[in-house]
């Protein structure tokens, strides 16, 4: 069970300054290491060797050798495993700083989205030696008295392109197809954006000109779930986040998730989840 009961979900800070650093998992330690925590940037964490298991906003996922989580600012996880590899942290800023090289660079933000629910990516053995060199040019850049950021940013951009790669083939092999409509990307932003305020599919459909009808086809022939089924995804597990790591009350978390009357939100979670809101703080924490 989630032990950490804090006012809010706990940021880790890392003992690291800048917009990129690699640096060998169990490098250091914090007092949120083994505790349900999160990032203010964007994290690659590849297990090169590990057992246990971790666990990615809700879910624990059994560990294995040679596995990667991708996670973005703002998802909760929890470590308890032993465990050997590497951790990339990076922000947007640092990846596309230079607007002159947007439209080379891979647009990585889409691999970090959960098309058809989040998963880790398993390495073949082939890859695993080409990220391993990556991971040593990095280092060595990073180390070096004249480091450049775009030298780093382009290691980078080959270690994402080829996580991606691994990715499809993955979704290959379960047979869950791997596709990216521009638009679905572009909606899966602005419901991150607006969840809280933002409830009617018909805000998001007038962004895009289109009509609410026309954006759920769209919607559901990439992720197979339409516009208020995503949106409903996000609310939920920002609820849980709320209900699980902080002592706001039903009714506060109800109001900052944009919900007007405390029953019709416990409704609205329990037809989500099958259980109430008070139902599953007091699981989370029995």
């Amino acid at each position: 069970m989630l032990v950490n009961k804090s006012p809010d979900i706990p940021y880790q800070e890392l003992p690291f300054t800048g917009q990129f650093h690699i640096f060998p998992l169990g490098s250091f330690s914090n007092a949120l290491t083994h505790e349900p925590h999160r990032h203010d940037h964007f994290q690659i964490i590849w297990f090169t060797k590990a057992s246990g298991r971790h666990m990615v906003d809700f879910v624990w996922y059994e560990m294995e050798d040679n596995m990667v989580f991708l996670l973005r600012p703002g998802q909760v996880h929890q470590l308890d495993c032993i465990r050997e590899g590497k951790s990339i942290i990076f922000t947007e800023k640092f990846y596309f700083a230079n607007k002159h090289e947007q439209g080379t660079l891979y647009d990585f933000t889409s691999l970090f989205n959960s098309w058809h629910g989040y998963g880790p990516i398993r390495l073949g053995s082939c890859v695993s030696e080409s990220l391993s060199l990556l991971s040593e040019l990095m280092e060595r850049e990073m180390s070096g008295t004249a480091c450049s950021r775009s030298v780093m940013k382009h290691y980078l951009n080959a270690f994402l392109l080829l996580l991606e790669r691994e990715k499809k083939r993955n979704a290959a092999e379960t047979m869950m197809p791997y596709q990216q409509d521009a638009r679905v990307v572009q909606l899966r932003r602005l419901i991150e954006q607006h969840f809280c305020t933002e409830h009617q599919v018909a805000f998001y459909a007038n962004t895009f000109a289109l009509t609410p009808k026309r954006l759920n086809e769209i919607t559901k022939e990439s992720t197979s779930c339409t516009v208020t089924e995503l949106l409903h995804q996000r609310i939920v597990l920002e609820a849980k986040r709320s209900l699980a790591f902080s002592h706001k009350s039903i009714k506060e978390i109800c109001y900052d998730l944009g919900f007007e009357d405390p029953a019709y939100f416990s409704r609205f979670f329990k037809n989500n989840t099958g259980i109430s809101p008070q139902d599953f703080r007091d699981m989370m924490f029995k």
